[in-house]
């Protein structure tokens, strides 16, 4: 098992996140369009893509990431090109034949849009047009009866946010409640799971009280447990022939406290360096010296987009509070809660435990990876 740090491991260098993997196939099962709730570095993309590579019989997942959409249009034909891509595959052969003529009188109409070269905007009071209406066609008229076509959705959240700020609230309003029309009345052939380094509930919730993620069936993203963290910790130092005792490894654990795949494969990165470096064995003088290391500012490449998604998703007033409390908490360690109660500080508050830089526990808040409140103290500004 190789040690992937910052991009997306697949294949022998996945570690099996076996029971979210088993929770995620019941939700399907019982007819659920799932959101995985879960921060950024939590490894959801890596449990998509490995829903991707080895499907359960009479299932079929397609991964897209819309981070850089910002229409809505534009949105719907991203995601008629991706299946279009899986047909050109050769993966709808497992198709039942009425779905297969469905599906193949939808890639048709993929195929007289593009030559056609649409350019239409669309709002929720006018009829669908281009892509938006053949997609939203497929969807209801879609009824597999060997598969399930999953359409995982990376990054939704900030899609439906860089259309509110190209189009205007309305417009992104109009987006999400045309996607919760579309899965009500989408035939069993096809299913969404949708993520984001964001949360999706407080990005709805700014455009207003309406229900329209509320059909949605809920999949926490977790950390590792201890186990799950020793057992990982294990194979990859086995993969790269480094003698390490358990106990380390323990200590290793505690320290990094939030067990993320990111933050334990960063520190073991840092560790296997060391020892290559130092030509000493691991210890827990070694961890210490490299949990230093990892929130040095050579690490900006990894930790800085926590920094910078501030800006970008969130409103300058609550950004400016989001960044007085996360300098006050990594200064201090531990802040107690009853000390934010200023102005718009508990949706802030809300958006920051959502997103997984901090969490309250017995009235204090406190960052969730020691690691990344030590490289906010030392680099945020």
């Amino acid at each position: 098992m190789k040690n992937i740090v910052g991009q997306t491991p697949r294949g022998a260098d996945f570690y099996p996140r076996n029971s979210i993997i088993n929770k995620i196939y019941r939700r399907l099962e019982s007819g659920n369009n799932l959101y995985l709730a879960a921060p950024r570095r939590s490894g959801k993309t890596s449990i998509m893509r490995a829903l991707e590579d080895h499907p359960h019989q009479g299932f079929m997942f397609s991964y897209i990431n819309v981070e850089d959409c910002s229409n809505v249009e534009d949105y719907f034909r991203l995601l008629s090109e991706e299946l279009e891509k899986i047909a050109i595959e050769g993966k709808m052969a497992i198709l039942g034949e009425k779905a297969k003529s469905v599906f193949g009188a939808f890639l048709e109409k993929v195929k007289k849009i593009k030559i056609a070269g649409f350019e239409l905007e669309t709002t929720a009071t006018t009829k669908l047009p281009g892509y938006v209406e053949a997609f939203e066609e497929l969807l209801i008229k879609l009824d597999s009866e060997k598969v399930t076509i999953v359409i995982m959705v990376d990054e939704f959240p900030v899609a439906v946010e860089n259309i509110a700020k190209a189009h205007g609230n309305d417009e992104a309003l109009g987006f999400l409640h045309a996607n919760r029309g579309m899965r009500q009345r989408a035939g069993k052939g096809i299913r969404f799971i949708y993520t984001g380094s964001i949360g999706l509930p407080n990005v709805a919730r700014k455009l207003g009280p309406a229900p329209t993620i509320n059909d949605l069936n809920v999949v926490e993203i977790p950390p590792l447990t201890q186990e799950e963290g020793l057992d990982m910790s294990l194979k990859i130092f086995q993969a790269y022939d480094v003698a390490v005792n358990e106990q380390d490894i323990l200590f290793m654990l505690e320290k990094i406290k939030w067990l993320m795949p990111f933050f334990i494969q960063l520190v073991i990165q840092l560790l296997i360096d060391e020892t290559e470096s130092e030509g000493n064995e691991i210890s827990t003088k070694m961890v210490e010296k490299v949990l230093l290391k990892a929130a040095n500012h050579r690490n900006n490449i990894y930790f800085a987009s926590y920094y910078d998604r501030l800006e970008k998703t969130l409103p300058a007033d609550h950004c400016t509070m989001a960044k007085t409390i996360l300098a006050e908490i990594a200064e201090k360690e531990a802040v107690k809660a009853s000390s934010f109660k200023k102005g718009n500080a508990q949706v802030v508050l809300e958006t920051l435990e959502y997103d997984g830089y901090i969490h309250e526990y017995e009235g204090f808040y406190h960052f969730n990876s020691p690691i990344l409140r030590m490289w906010w103290g030392k680099n945020a500004r």
